[in-house]
């Protein structure tokens, strides 16, 4: 597209690399104004099969990452008045299902994160964060996936994702859901949560063939 590009390979879940990494792009490239939190990794099992350390490493990468590129890079928006938080987060993160625990706690988590990271900036001028919370994409990080319904709800393309955080970004939108859909659903859990969690639970189906993906920024 004839525009110049850098990268910078980094552990997000390792505090001390986000912040060495942020300097050298500084150094290298310049200021940093819009920064989109999507690394995430998904081991797929249940509480008692997961490893510990599988448990923390998504913790670490999926929630706790976003606090150290986020503390690397918004001073500075601050400072210029201008800069953009994105999150690629998941709706997950509002209905967690089952053979998911460690993802769905994480955007949970990330969530939170976002939500009041999202108050804290309405009084900052021309700084803004964006959180979209896509329906299963169609990606390798959820291979295998089965749900009840795939006619009535299939997998979202990427490129509509992207496309749809782009313009909710342009336009300054806090929260995309997405499919539009998935309203219905949080609307539904918080009028009859029992009722939604049932239902929710023969929804997702299972997970099947899962296998642990990383996926970077």
């Amino acid at each position: 597209m004839g525009t110049e590009c850098h990268y910078f390979v980094c552990d997000v879940g390792n505090r001390e690399e986000v912040y060495q990494q942020a300097k050298a792009v500084r150094e290298k490239v310049g200021d940093v104004t819009i920064l989109v939190n999507n690394a995430a990794v998904v081991h797929g099992k249940s509480l008692v099969d997961s490893d510990d350390h599988a448990l923390l490493k998504s913790q670490h990468i999926n929630a706790l990452g976003q606090f150290w590129t986020t503390k690397a890079f918004l001073p500075r928006m601050l400072e210029l008045q201008k800069g953009h938080i994105v999150c690629l987060n998941s709706v997950l993160a509002l209905s967690a299902i089952p053979g998911a625990v460690d993802y769905c706690t994480s955007k949970a988590s990330s969530f939170a994160f976002m939500e009041s990271l999202t108050l804290g900036l309405l009084d900052c001028p021309g700084v803004n964060a964006t959180t979209v919370l896509p329906f299963h994409t169609s990606t390798e990080m959820f291979q295998g996936m089965r749900i009840r319904f795939p006619n009535l709800f299939p997998p979202l393309k990427p490129e509509m994702v992207a496309r749809r955080t782009v313009e909710a970004v342009q336009q300054n939108q806090a929260f995309l859901l997405l499919p539009w859909t998935m309203h219905i659903l949080v609307v539904l859990k918080s009028i009859f949560p029992q009722a939604a969690l049932e239902e929710i639970h023969k929804f997702a189906g299972s997970y099947t063939c899962m296998k642990t993906f990383k996926g970077r920024t």
